[in-house]
């Protein structure tokens, strides 16, 4: 059975909402300690909140542990306990290892000092005695890419060239245990293949790895665990699938939020009393119920109601729905004059109610926005239209993983792969 190289129980960290807070309690628990009384860190105070509460979690020799989270969900927080920078309140991390990190771009370099000199500085506090450094000094360098900026002082460095040289240093020592945030955006791709790599190297040399990262294709192709963080919770170590739909699901729910508080609907600026047709009400509801709904499986069948007043007799009426994605818009049309059943038709003074059953949605996970047009085929403008009127999100699929999040794209390609080898070769 190998044994675990990092092990969290019941780590907790709070933090005060405000500096005044932090200082406060800072003071009153350093009192506390003075006079040999505990700080009773158990007890969350007036003004603070809990950045991280009972995470547990085990890690032996070659996982590869990835950590996702919307922003301020206690990530980076766990990160630094992890690598000492922060104390817990409670709980504890133990480590069997040489620990090696890049939590922030440039952590740990002095601005004053060349890129060469803090190479040696931070291979020091990395554990590397001065023979290892000297001995991979030229490596690290050009792992790095920063051979003509070496002897320059790291004030001078970019942020990105900064991430390059911590990074070098810190895979190239030859870590047990390897700590990244997700700083490694700030490169450009060429580099980010580079570190890609190297940390797949490191996986299989029996390392292990916790990274942190917003990109779920990052996360699935490096790591063969996963911990969701929300609000500073956790569910615990789970699969990395399930991990990203964790993740996706929680980006596309705030996004919805925003819609729904940010978003004023958009209306054809026509007064109502000029308008031959208005409609009254808008629903997104669940087909096989009825019940106004905002979340919908991958592939579930979605009803749209529209109720409208006709003031006047409307020949040739077509009613017309567009869906808009975050990166596109109109994604998805579909009017009653070229679907099943309704048609074109024509309408009499009165109320009525105009179902739309989306049979078979091809849309991936994801947050989508509703526009609707009531039109007449032989003016060809609108009679009634409001964009933004509806929004609903496509859950993330159990049985499948949409592995390629970082994508725009939005429509499922319903295909069917095969392979077979030629003769002869």
């Amino acid at each position: 059975m190998t044994s675990w190289t990092v092990r969290v129980e019941s780590l907790s960290k709070k933090f005060g909402m405000t500096v005044r807070d932090n200082l406060k309690y800072g003071l009153v628990d350093s009192g506390r300690r003075m006079v040999g009384l505990s700080k009773r860190s158990e007890i969350l105070r007036p003004g603070e909140f809990w950045a991280l509460y009972d995470v547990n979690f085990e890690l032996c020799q070659g996982d590869s542990l990835g950590i996702m989270g919307v922003n301020g969900s206690g990530k980076t927080t766990l990160l630094r306990i992890l690598n000492g920078a922060f104390s817990p309140d409670m709980g504890e991390a133990a480590f069997r290892g040489k620990i090696g990190a890049l939590i922030a771009a440039g952590a740990g370099f002095s601005p004053m000092l060349t890129g060469r000199e803090n190479i040696f500085v931070n291979g020091t506090l990395l554990g590397m005695s001065p023979r290892e450094i000297k001995r991979q000094f030229e490596e690290i360098v050009h792992f790095s890419g920063l051979a003509p900026f070496i002897d320059m002082p790291v004030r001078n460095y970019s942020s990105g060239m900064a991430v390059r040289l911590g990074f070098a240093v810190a895979v190239l020592g030859d870590p047990d245990i390897l700590l990244v945030d997700e700083v490694l955006a700030v490169g450009d791709l060429g580099f980010q293949k580079r570190c890609y790599e190297r940390i797949l190297q490191i996986i299989a040399n029996g390392a292990t790895v916790v990274f942190v990262s917003h990109s779920v294709g990052a996360i699935w192709a490096v790591c063969n665990k996963g911990l969701f963080l929300n609000n500073g919770f956790s569910r615990g170590i789970q699969s990395v699938e399930d991990t990203c739909r964790a993740y996706d699901l929680e980006n596309y729910r705030k996004l919805r939020e925003h819609h729904q508080s940010g978003l004023e609907p958009a209306v054809d600026p026509t007064p109502e009393d000029a308008r031959p047709v208005v409609v009254e009400n808008f629903e997104i509801c669940d087909a096989r119920t009825g019940e106004i709904k905002s979340e919908f499986g991958f592939g579930e069948p979605i009803l749209l109601h529209m109720r409208i007043i006709a003031r006047e007799r409307i020949p040739d009426v077509l009613f017309r729905f567009s869906i808009d994605a975050v990166h596109y818009k109109a994604i998805a049309v579909t009017d009653s004059a070229y679907s099943d059943g309704l048609g074109i038709t024509s309408v009499d003074p009165g109320r009525y109610i105009v179902s739309t059953e989306v049979r078979n949605p091809c849309l991936r996970p994801g947050t989508y926005t509703v526009n609707y047009a009531v039109c007449r085929k032989a003016v060809g403008v609108h009679l009634f239209l409001k964009a933004n009127a509806g929004i609903f999100t496509i859950v993330p699929e159990r049985s499948r993983f949409f592995y390629d999040g970082d994508s725009p794209a939005v429509v499922h390609l319903d295909c069917f792969y095969s392979i077979e080898r030629e003769a002869g070769l």
